[in-house]
């Protein structure tokens, strides 16, 4: 059992709530994140990253609450999507928001969100009641970071806070299925 510490979720929400990036741990490699409503802290991801905006990112989240202002609502019925693959991490393209940030969504109409079942994103998540941005802590182009020391050997000065933990067993990144069209655009 993964032992979660309180003190260190809350202070990484106190971060991201006032603009701060932090690196977590995800399912298969340490990721980078803040929350998806400050411009200021995904900007500074992609430029961590080396990261066109226009790509987009991903938003994961514990429960479909998180999820649901950055959803189109004509969407909502779409959610069910995340049934189809109890347990596993699978990222899920569902219609955006028009609100929705463009250093976020990047170019594209739908924004990418998984439910994680990772502890430490679920704590994260739940602690600031707010789905986050995630996206591997790697620069483009690099190899993934599948340690907290790796973090700190590579970008400790670019970050607020690094949170140390276990990655949740998969040796890959997260499959990525179009909710409408089912079409896998990453296997």
């Amino acid at each position: 059992m993964t032992y979660i510490n309180d003190f260190q979720i809350q202070k990484a929400v106190n971060v991201m709530e006032h603009d701060g990036v932090i690196a977590y741990p995800t399912e298969a490699v340490y990721g980078l994140g803040c929350l998806p409503t400050s411009d200021t802290a995904v900007q500074r991801i992609l430029e961590i990253k080396n990261r066109p905006w226009h790509k987009g990112l991903i938003l994961v989240a514990s429960e479909l609450e998180q999820i649901e202002p950055f959803v189109a609502p004509q969407a909502w019925d779409l959610l069910a999507c995340f049934e189809q693959y109890p347990g596993q991490p699978v990222t899920w393209l569902l219609p955006r928001v028009t609100t929705m940030s463009p250093l976020i969504c990047g170019q594209h109409d739908k924004i990418a969100i998984r439910l994680s079942q990772n502890p430490f994103i679920r704590a994260l998540c739940d602690k600031a009641d707010s789905a986050i941005v995630s996206t591997s802590a790697n620069r483009a182009g690099q190899p993934e970071i599948k340690t907290p020391q790796e973090i700190r050997n590579r970008m400790i000065d670019q970050l607020d806070l690094v949170i140390a933990g276990p990655l949740g067993g998969y040796d890959r990144p997260s499959k990525i299925i179009d909710a409408q069209t089912q079409q896998v655009l990453r296997d």
